[in-house]
């Protein structure tokens, strides 16, 4: 009777270990997530040529474009994450350039 007692009390206490580091995971992944979107570069603060060179630089890399505008851009098709992804021209406000180029992943037959 006592060992499946201790077996009992092993089990709720894997069950807690396994909880904790879960809810431990996801409170990193938030922390991270937070912790890099306030550390994006923002285009506007950039010129247009120091923001094409850091998407260059990182192949993909989210800037903000102002204080509530942020997205993915990237130097070319191989670093768009679906298969279906194809390769957009999009205008971002820039320190010199109201309308820099940049190129976006997209859905095939989406609208710009």
């Amino acid at each position: 009777m006592n060992a499946n007692n201790n077996k009992k009390q092993l089990s709720i206490a894997g069950l807690g270990v396994g909880a904790g580091l879960g809810c431990a995971a996801l409170f990193l992944t938030v922390l991270s997530a937070e912790a890099q979107t306030r550390r994006q570069p923002d285009t506007t603060a950039l010129t247009c040529a120091q923001t094409q060179a850091l998407i260059d630089k990182f192949g993909a890399i989210n800037l903000k474009s102002g204080p509530y505008k942020f997205d993915r851009y990237v130097s070319g098709r191989n670093q768009c994450v679906s298969a279906g992804n194809v390769i957009r021209t999009t205008y971002v406000p820039t320190k010199d350039d109201s309308s820099c180029p940049v190129k976006i992943c997209a859905e095939q037959g989406q609208q710009q």
